[in-house]
């Protein structure tokens, strides 16, 4: 699952996936509140699945990345979902408050194309570690 506003990034996440053999089927959403409404069905609908990993922007229209992970943390069924804060921030207050709900990894989105591959690896670190 894909929570990112930028159609750039959006692409860009996918091929870094893809570049590390994790190009599955990504559900993106494009605002905070739409990746909250699915969540919350995620608690409610049996029939659905939790995301195996998150991609999480924190700067969203609407609801931002950081509410988005407090109200997936609280997730009875979701909640312990492996989640990549997504950012071009820099601060250390951003980092600490990803740290701080349980966010499995802070990645600063890079300006290079290469550099951005390597979210990819991350992502596939963090799978592994969930096995």
């Amino acid at each position: 699952m894909v929570v990112e506003d930028n159609p750039s990034d959006v692409f860009l996440v996918r091929e870094g996936l893809r570049a590390h053999g994790l190009g599955g089927d990504l559900q993106v959403f494009e605002d905070g509140e739409a990746a909250l409404t699915y969540v919350r069905q995620l608690d409610t609908d049996n029939s659905l699945s939790c995301p195996s990993l998150i991609l999480l922007d924190i700067n969203l229209p609407r609801i931002g990345g950081f509410e988005v992970l407090r109200v997936l943390r609280e997730s009875l069924r979701c909640g312990n979902t492996p989640v990549i804060v997504m950012t071009s921030s820099p601060a250390l207050l951003d980092r600490t408050t990803a740290t701080t709900l349980q966010a499995n990894a802070y990645f600063q989105k890079p300006t290079s194309y290469d550099a951005f591959l390597r979210l990819g690896e991350l992502a596939q670190r963090i799978l592994s570690e969930q096995r």
